[in-house]
This record gives structure tokens, C-alpha cells and sequence, in this order.
């Protein structure tokens, strides 16, 4: 049926209907136009900042946490390179970062970055600490994860927490995948954090099983000071004082 052969009062409510939709249309469009031109834009992430935790942002991504994820990852990034460049404050960075590993578990160089990022330049360690613990309870048989644990404690800003090190790169030295100098940083970690009963046992695993002749060497020479200290009971005679480094990230392009 045409619009011609409406009644007229109906032809009246259509028409009326449709210069309404145009009247708001217009009206919508022009709000946003303005607010775009008046409000400051949003920075990276801030949208991201907002949200409620991956967990449960996980539903409303309809199957594609791994592809939001990427998104997170890549305005993770953007974010840190521009606050790195600008103010150094990193307010946001461990709320994204737990929207990050919530959506993808299994995403591990986001645990690491986040983490550094989080204590050496965010200056908050506990976040830091909470990112990398929530990435080896998801992922409990990573050598890489729980060998970057252990070096957040082994340059933890304010002094060394080199038990917990020490905790972690064991922990990556039994895993297959696990960094090859991880026994090697244990067995330092357990020497100069006092423990030399346990260095003496990883170092002796060293100098037993390294193909590597050089590092055999150091094993001995560690063994040795070790012996000599329990000998003497002077512990300190096999420890360093070791100073607290600070990690920069390299700048992100």
C-alpha cells in the first residue's frame, strides 16, 4: 500500500515520527561533536581504567578474551611509553595489567613487564609482587616466570629480598624450560643471604653437572670460600654486600 492511500491522520504520525527522529538524530550528533571539541580526550587506557576485572569483563567479550587481551597488551604499552616519556606515573598500570592476565592467563610476557614496570618505575612493589604470584599460580610450570620472580626480589628497590630469590630461581632451575643460569643465581642468592649450608649443596650441583668448564671453576671457588667461612665461623666472610640495582625498561617504540 502506498503512502498515498494512508488516512491522513496516520500520514500526520508517520511524518510527525520521522522529524522526530531527525530532530534527536541531529541533537545527538551535535553533542558529541561538541563534547569531542570541549572535553579532554581520553589518554591510553583510561577507558581500560575503568573497567571492572577481567574476570568479569571475561563474558562480555563473546569468546574473544584472547583478542582483548592483544588490545589491553598493546595500550599497556602505549601507555607506559608515554608516562615513561612524560611524568613517570603509572597510577593505572596494575589495574590494566590485571585486566590483561585475567582475559589471557597464559599471556606471560605481560606478568614480567607489568611487574618491572610496576616496582622499579611505579614504585609500588606489593602490585608488583601480587602480578607475578598471580602468574605462576596460572601458570605453574614456568622456568621463565619463576626465574623473573625471582630477579623482582633480587633487585627489589629498598634492599634485596634474596630468600624469596633464592625460593624462585630454584623453582625455575627444576623446570625443563627454566633459564640455564637459574641454579647459578640460587646458589648465589642462598650465599649472600647467609644460607651457606644450602649454597654449598647447589653449588656442589653445579660444579657436578655444568658442561660449562668456566662456571665449574666458580663452583669451586664458591665451595671453597664456603668451607673456609664454616671453618673459621665467620658466615660473613663468604657473603658480599650487594647493592641495590635499579631496572630501567627499555623505552618502548
Amino acid at each position: 500500500m502506498s503512502l498515498l492511500a494512508v488516512p491522513d491522520s496516520r500520514r500526520a504520525r508517520f511524518f510527525t515520527a520521522w522529524m522526530g527522529a531527525l530532530v534527536l538524530g541531529t541533537g545527538v550528533f551535535t553533542l558529541a561533536s561538541a563534547a569531542w571539541r570541549v572535553l579532554p580526550h581520553p589518554q591510553p587506557l583510561e577507558e581500560l581504567s575503568y573497567y571492572p576485572s577481567g574476570r568479569f569483563l571475561e563474558p562480555a567479550t563473546l569468546g574473544h578474551a584472547a583478542t582483548a587481551a592483544d588490545l589491553a597488551w598493546l595500550r599497556a604499552v602505549q601507555y607506559y611509553g608515554q608516562h615513561r616519556t612524560t611524568d613517570n606515573q603509572f597510577v593505572r598500570m596494575g589495574h590494566v595489567f590485571d585486566i590483561l592476565t585475567s582475559l589471557d592467563p597464559a599471556f606471560l610476557p605481560a606478568y614480567s613487564f607489568g611487574a618491572f614496570a610496576l616496582a622499579q618505575e611505579g614504585r609500588d612493589f606489593p602490585a608488583a609482587e601480587r602480578l607475578m604470584l598471580k602468574g605462576l599460580a596460572a601458570n605453574p610450570t614456568s622456568g621463565p616466570l619463576a626465574f623473573q620472580l625471582g630477579f623482582l626480589y633480587y633487585v627489589r628497590p629498598g634492599g634485596r629480598d634474596l630468600q624469596h630469590a633464592a625460593e624462585y630461581f630454584e623453582q625455575a632451575s627444576r623446570q625443563p624450560d627454566g633459564p640455564p643460569q637459574s641454579a647459578r643465581f640460587a646458589a648465589f642468592a642462598r650465599q649472600n643471604s647467609g644460607d651457606l649450608t644450602a649454597a654449598y649443596e647447589l653449588w656442589s650441583q653445579i660444579e657436578r653437572d655444568s658442561p660449562n668448564r668456566y662456571l665449574c671453576e666458580i663452583a669451586q671457588r664458591e665451595m671453597a670460600r664456603i668451607r673456609e667461612a664454616l671453618e673459621r665461623g665467620v658466615r660473613a666472610q663468604a657473603m658480599r654486600r650487594l647493592p641495590t640495582p635499579v631496572v630501567l625498561l627499555a623505552k618502548q617504540p
